[in-house]
């Protein structure tokens, strides 16, 4: 009996005689097996879509499609679901043999006989391109993995190319980090492939949760044997991610960071507590390349160095930036440390009224003593942002400040304002009015005594949300001011809308006073506007008698620098104010 015979033989079988001849005028194309799956009949919509004949195809064992004979993981779902259920259906992709690639509705069924035993099995598939399946649709299933519905590696191509666009208007970096999952593997062979891709749905919106919005995290399914010589694969347990906009490279490290931490608390398959760890590799446009497949390239070989050094870890292509990120990393677990055990001090800097010589205020400014020296805060204070840990070290500065400050108003017998620096991350976090309101009442403070200094980066992009977080806290009946005024961008629209107390000019302008005209009309200037918005002037960085002199004349309000008192520990500042009470 010939294969067509046979075909037919199966077909009358299955649906009475008339079903053959219908099948060899339908338009989704079919395949009719045998219980060995070996091919008996193709239709000529078959031959149509895919190219190959029942002359190539008839006695050959068939495989299922190309996509499923390259990813172990959907065919182990086909079969479990042919053996549990006898039928599977769904959207893979497959390669016709000129190589174009086409989206296919799949339905593959067992039949079997009146006793129970497998006959045949029937493959039935559509091409959604050429039924002209919705734009939305195909959109959907051609940019984005079908399990997770993150972004697949053509958008993930695509996106990359973007970024480099904008890294080079805005000269700043692109990141790209690669994970892989450590030893995923084992969690399929010992849970199976559906307790796998429930788990990397879990994973995948952990890992979410760790970008920016304005990162991308990506995911593709399989890899495919016709990509195997290509740099940008991407299997079913890797991630990669496009990190826009970098300030400097070693600023991946805190994404690097964030995903590890992601992923520290377990996961749950039934009752089984599951643990997973990464390996990361990081690479950054345009410092360790420039182009996509060349960066691509830098961040798969610091991912495979990673997997060689033991997994669980993330490098940098470059090994400066591996030394840089280690820093941060060390620098980052200090800190956390001294948060703990309470290692920041906070030093005062006096402010002077320039035109009585009385002493007004301070400045609270942070300082880290270590046994290896002072670590200034230009050193650790961006990590702290980076981090979020600049949000226990703000809580903690602003209650110990306006603790300070009582005991000094104490002091002297005469109250003194204080003022508190705010974080960009401080004044946009959600909850900065209650946690002032808390400090306030637990300290017993005068509102009126304390000044809160926000800088104009914190308020240009989202102006109407700031100076509604300005009016919140000026409800409180603190003070607010403006630190580093003149190097900023704020409009000076928005600077008569801003419920604001002080404009503080900024050093630069200050420390040439006595050679540059323009600096003196700089100040001259803001003075005006100041007064003119109701405001106090202080001029920050006066460091001799000549710029006192020069401030005071043009009519500046307070002066802060060393030449009016360096920033002191509150007991050596006490003792000194003492000394200097006991001698007048």
């Amino acid at each position: 009996m010939d294969l067509q015979t046979q075909a037919v033989s199966a077909l009358s079988r299955l649906n009475g005689p008339l079903l053959a001849p219908l099948m060899r005028r339908i338009r989704h194309a079919l395949v009719v097996m045998n219980d060995q799956r070996e091919v008996l009949y193709v239709n000529p919509a078959y031959e149509r879509l895919t190219g190959q004949t029942l002359q190539q195809l008839g006695g050959t064992p068939f495989s299922l499609n190309l996509q499923a004979k390259n990813n172990l993981r959907l065919q182990q779902q086909i079969e479990e679901a042919l053996a549990q259920y006898g039928t599977w259906e769904g959207k893979v992709w497959d390669y016709r043999r000129d190589g174009t690639a086409y989206l296919q509705q799949v339905s593959i069924e067992a039949v079997y006989d009146d006793q129970g035993a497998l006959m045949n099995y029937l493959f039935l598939f559509s091409d959604l391109n050429e039924q002209g399946i919705a734009t939305a649709e195909l959109e959907r299933l051609t940019h984005y993995d079908p399990l997770t519905e993150l972004p697949n590696r053509m958008l993930f191509r695509n996106r990359l190319g973007h970024e480099f666009n904008i890294s080079n208007r805005h000269q700043t970096r692109t990141g790209l980090i690669l994970l892989n999952l450590d030893r995923f593997k084992v969690i399929n062979d010992a849970f199976g492939f559906a307790a796998g891709d429930q788990l990397l749905i879990e994973i995948a919106q952990r890992l979410q949760g760790g970008i920016r919005r304005t990162d991308l995290l990506a995911r593709q399914e399989q890899r495919q044997e016709r990509d195997a010589d290509l740099i940008s694969r991407m299997g079913g347990d890797d991630f990669s991610f496009v990190l826009s906009e970098l300030r400097k490279p070693d600023d991946a490290a805190i994404v690097a960071e964030r995903l590890l931490g992601t992923l520290e608390a377990p996961f749950y398959i039934g009752d089984e507590e599951i643990y997973v760890s990464a390996s990361l590799g990081l690479a950054v446009y345009p410092d360790n390349a420039h182009t996509e497949d060349g960066l691509l390239q830098c961040a798969e070989t610091a991912l495979k160095r990673v997997k060689r050094e033991g997994r669980g870890g993330y490098r940098f292509f470059s090994e400066d930036l591996n030394i840089a990120s280690a820093k941060r990393v060390r620098l980052e677990a200090k800190m956390r440390h001294a948060i703990l055990h309470q290692e920041f001090q906070l030093y005062y800097q006096a402010k002077q009224d320039l035109q009585t010589g009385q002493l007004v205020g301070v400045e609270a400014l942070i300082r880290w003593p270590t046994p290896e020296g002072m670590i200034l805060p230009q050193e650790f204070i961006p990590l702290a942002e980076d981090t979020g840990l600049i949000n226990p070290i703000g809580r903690w500065i602003l209650f110990q400040a306006l603790k300070d400050s009582v005991k000094m108003s104490q002091a002297l017998g005469y109250p003194l304002t204080i003022a508190v620096n705010l974080s960009m991350r401080q004044f946009q976090r959600p909850g900065l009015v209650e946690l002032v309101a808390e400090a306030l009442q637990v300290t017993g403070i005068d509102p009126q005594l304390v000044e809160l200094e926000i800088t104009e980066s914190m308020v240009v992009d989202k102006v109407d949300e700031a100076i509604a977080t300005m009016q919140a806290l000026r409800d409180l009946g603190v003070e607010l001011a403006i630190d580093d005024f003149g190097t900023g961008y704020s409009s000076m629209a928005y600077l008569k809308n801003f419920p604001v107390n002080t404009l503080k000019i900024d050093q630069s302008f200050v420390r040439d006073l006595h050679g540059e005209a323009c600096n003196t009309s700089i100040i001259t200037a803001v003075i005006g506007l100041g007064r003119g918005l109701g405001m106090q002037v202080v001029a920050e960085g006066v460091e001799n008698q000549q710029q006192r002199d020069l401030l005071q004349q043009v009519g500046c309000h307070l002066g802060q620098g060393y030449f009016i008192g360096y920033p002191l520990p509150l007991k050596i500042l006490l003792e000194q104010w003492q000394h200097a009470e006991s001698t007048d």
